[in-house]
């Protein structure tokens, strides 16, 4: 249960945009890679990642929030169901369901990947172990 707590809290801090406290739950060789980035072939990698990761968020929705509805754990791996709204610089506006795979190692996140697709995000922690 310790790894869902550690990624709820990415996700407050997430949402209030704090970035040091996203860099405080994060691996130092960690690696972003959330659903723009993986369009545009980036991945944001460790503390200085996540700090741009952030900024380039800020550059281009006026608000992004992402509320978790789901967690499941799966040994080192937390598949998140998640409720996103948005409003971008552009105008566009987005409220949808996503995915979001994290791993965690030494109790801090490794790598995050974010699915459109909700299920590609079970899917990719494999079944329940009980």
């Amino acid at each position: 249960m310790a790894n869902v707590e550690i990624v709820r809290r990415a996700f407050e801090a997430f949402n209030a945009r704090d970035v040091e406290r996203l860099v405080s739950v994060s691996h130092e060789d960690c690696e972003w890679l959330p659903l723009r980035a993986q369009l545009e072939g980036i991945v944001y990698r460790g503390h200085e990642g996540v700090r741009q990761f952030v900024t380039d968020m800020d550059e281009d929705w006026e608000s992004f929030r992402i509320e978790p509805l789901e967690f499941h754990e799966r040994r080192d791996l937390v598949a998140v169901i998640g409720q996103v709204g948005a409003l971008g610089k552009s105008g566009v506006h987005i409220d949808s369901i996503a995915g979001f795979v994290f791993e965690l190692h030494e109790g801090l996140i490794r790598h995050i990947t974010s699915h459109s697709d909700p299920g590609a995000a079970l899917e990719a922690v494999g079944p329940s172990d009980q």
